[in-house]
């Protein structure tokens, strides 16, 4: 019933919407559903539109439903690819305008715009964590070697993921560097 709420594919069913929040025209969610606010729909997390249907997956394959997984993993190559030209970029990308690629993370994407902050706060390291977690294992699917290496380089490098403090740095740096070193495959 959760997934059929989340992600029921099919328009037959009298019961739940079909693909409530995810976009297959845009290719992601919007944590807002399919509804528009004032600048558009938008979403906030990346990271957490990739578990989502990295879970739908997980969810058929652990109950043998091998149409859900394979929905799951169609989800999942549409969504790494909309996720690597909206919302994580690196030095090569064509898609955002030149002037915002530096930031390496989207921030919010609205319909309309893309806004280098969070709802919760304007922190760089809450404005490139929210694209970060949760880590886990499809997020190497979005989350590429070259990303990952220049968002570092950019932001984390040189003792300055150290420097983060409260909130944004957990129990200590030893996080960002683990997560970092899981998503470039060790380090």
């Amino acid at each position: 019933m959760l997934v059929r709420d989340y992600a029921n594919p099919s328009a037959k069913d009298s019961y739940f919407p079909e693909s409530r929040a995810f976009d297959w025209y845009h290719g992601h969610s919007w944590a807002t559903g399919l509804y528009a606010s004032m600048d558009g729909k938008n979403q906030e997390s990346s990271s957490e539109d990739v578990m989502s249907i990295y879970a739908v997956k997980m969810w058929g394959t652990v109950t043998g439903d091998s149409l859900m997984a394979a929905r799951g993993n169609l989800q999942l190559a549409v969504l790494s690819r909309a996720v690597q030209h909206y919302y994580l970029m690196t030095s090569d990308n064509a898609v955002q305008p030149p002037e915002f690629i530096n930031n390496k993370v989207a921030g919010i994407l609205f319909e309309n715009k893309a806004d280098h902050t969070t709802f919760f706060g304007a922190n760089l390291e809450y404005i490139q964590g929210i694209h970060m977690l949760p880590l886990l294992a499809a997020s190497s699917l979005s989350r590429t070697r070259e990303f990952v290496l220049e968002e570092w380089t950019t932001y984390f490098s040189d003792g300055r993921a150290d420097q983060i403090g409260g909130d944004g740095r957990g129990s200590s740096s030893l996080t960002w560097y683990l997560a970092y070193a899981a998503a470039m495959g060790g380090a």
